[in-house]
């Protein structure tokens, strides 16, 4: 029994080694731009509420740097499924200095987006190829804001709060493909992330465009 196990596992070897290539493993780093509008509305607001003070918003919950990574099964030569998570920031600050002390308002928001993708590959030659992508999935953001006062050196507080969201998406993408060999290969492309706060007016809201740039191994 033994044997014919260890027979029946060197055949399962030797099929897998000597076919094309069944996984993909890649990682993309980009910019995206994200549809943070009730975001910055309440920061506004909360400027607006330390005694008339004038409080700055200086940093409103800018496009920023995401990364993502995957790992896809050839259901054929031309077709990969598989899962994807990425992670998402950004941040807003409020913030007043003056000789009398200073007030500081940090908004940091992270978001982790996790989902199933599918790849239809359009080889163009032997090294170049255009594929459309999609992924659906959920996002689950962090907002953690934390409030600090200081009073002329002699006393000061800090507060924090946290807030969090679920929330979907569908993210379309197109993407060019250069293979150095059939192992490894580099593609950039240009996709739109369409989260479901937007039509349902959540807090947060990552809709937006995504460029990304990677590198992927298959094997």
């Amino acid at each position: 029994m033994t044997r014919k196990l260890y027979l029946l596992l060197m055949i399962c070897f030797t099929t897998l080694c000597g076919s094309s290539q069944t996984l993909r493993i890649s990682y993309e780093s980009g910019y995206g731009t994200y549809n943070l509008h009730n975001l910055k509305a309440l920061q506004i607001y909360m400027s607006e509420q330390i005694n008339g003070l004038p409080v700055k918003a200086l940093v409103r919950f800018p496009g920023y740097i995401n990364h993502s990574a995957s790992i896809g099964y050839y259901l054929t030569k031309n077709n990969i499924l598989g899962i994807n998570v990425s992670y998402l920031t950004s941040g807003g600050r409020n913030h007043l200095s003056d000789y009398s002390g200073e007030y500081k308002l940090d908004m940091i928001l992270n978001g982790y987006q996790f989902g199933l993708e599918d790849e239809h590959i359009f080889k163009l030659n032997n090294k170049f190829d255009i594929n459309a992508n999609i992924k659906i999935g959920c996002i689950k953001s962090n907002l953690n804001i934390t409030e600090y006062i200081k009073i002329n050196d002699l006393d000061s507080n800090t507060t924090s709060d946290q807030y969090k969201q679920t929330s979907y998406f569908v993210e379309p993408s197109l993407n060019i493909s250069y293979h150095f060999n059939k192992a490894i290969g580099v593609r950039a492309g240009l996709g739109y992330n369409l989260n479901s706060s937007t039509f349902n007016n959540n807090l947060i809201d990552w809709s937006g465009f995504r460029t990304r740039l990677g590198i992927a191994y298959s094997f």
